[in-house]
């Protein structure tokens, strides 16, 4: 499994001898391969002995169910993980430039939100409330990276997820001085994980002291997006005791559709 990875991971791209270079040295550091590799392995196991029970008659139709979530939970979890992977070996080989297009912030940030909440209900975490907070007027045009910003703040929120099993995850978004900037808080405990991980030089090496490979993927993926699209990350303990992480990108507002914020937008907010 540790070549497999190797070999794939190579292949996603060697444009640059730059490129080459960043490529190389992420591939030598045997923790992240073998956190993937291991990840994989007991994913995969899951599924087969999952896939063996269900046709065993001496379970009911309810256990089978049961059964059948949990491959289901397997098969995203190790798609989630190879997404990680693979965009982190392309974002360290620079085969990757960012798209930049018009966006309606308030409606990305409202869809973001309305997706974390059915997650969260799918994933029977009852316990947990999740809070929208924003000052953002109805309407407001920017140029971004849809597919990097989603990836960045919807990889923060399973990682506060994953570190809150009760209390509450606020998911906010403010924007003035051609500056965006989102951030993610929890009641959770990962303060620790997640402030190594997102400010380290490399975090590849820190994720070995995480036990969820999974999680950290996320974070070390989220970490690299942000500084390739020349962003700011800050990494604090809050009030509740758990982990408040602050992410500013810059934006422009699109020409022609010039709309003021500030002091004049009325926060919002939706639980």
């Amino acid at each position: 499994m540790f070549e497999i990875l190797r070999s794939a991971f190579k292949e996603t791209g060697m444009t640059a001898a730059t490129g080459h270079e960043k490529l190389n040295k992420m591939i030598n550091r045997p923790n992240i391969l073998a956190g993937v590799s291991h990840e994989v392995r007991t994913q995969m196991n899951s599924i087969v002995a999952f896939s063996y029970l269900m046709n065993n008659e001496r379970f009911s139709d309810n256990e089978k169910r049961e059964f059948s979530e949990q491959i289901i939970s397997s098969c995203e979890q190790l798609i989630g993980l190879f997404e990680n992977f693979f965009d982190t070996a392309s974002l360290e080989s620079g085969s990757t430039r960012e798209n930049l297009r018009e966006t309606d912030i308030t409606r990305l940030f409202e869809s973001l939100t309305s997706e974390f909440r059915v997650f969260m209900r799918k994933k029977g975490h009852d316990n947990v409330v999740l809070i929208q907070e924003d000052n953002l007027p109805d309407k407001l045009m920017l140029k971004l990276d849809v597919a990097r910003i989603t990836r960045i703040i919807s990889n923060l929120f399973r990682d506060a997820l994953d570190s809150t099993s009760s209390g509450f995850i606020k998911v906010g978004c403010t924007y003035n001085d051609e500056t965006i900037t989102f951030y993610v808080k929890d009641s959770g405990q990962g303060f620790p994980r997640s402030s190594n991980l997102l400010l380290s030089d490399n975090p590849e090496i820190q994720h070995s002291e995480s036990q969820d490979t999974y999680s950290a993927m996320n974070l070390i993926l989220a970490r690299n997006l942000i500084l390739a699209m020349e962003g700011n990350i800050r990494v604090e303990p809050n009030d509740a005791g758990g982990t408040s992480v602050f992410v500013s990108l810059p934006a422009r507002e699109c020409s022609g559709l010039k709309i003021l914020t500030g002091t004049s937008s009325e926060s919002k907010i939706a639980i």
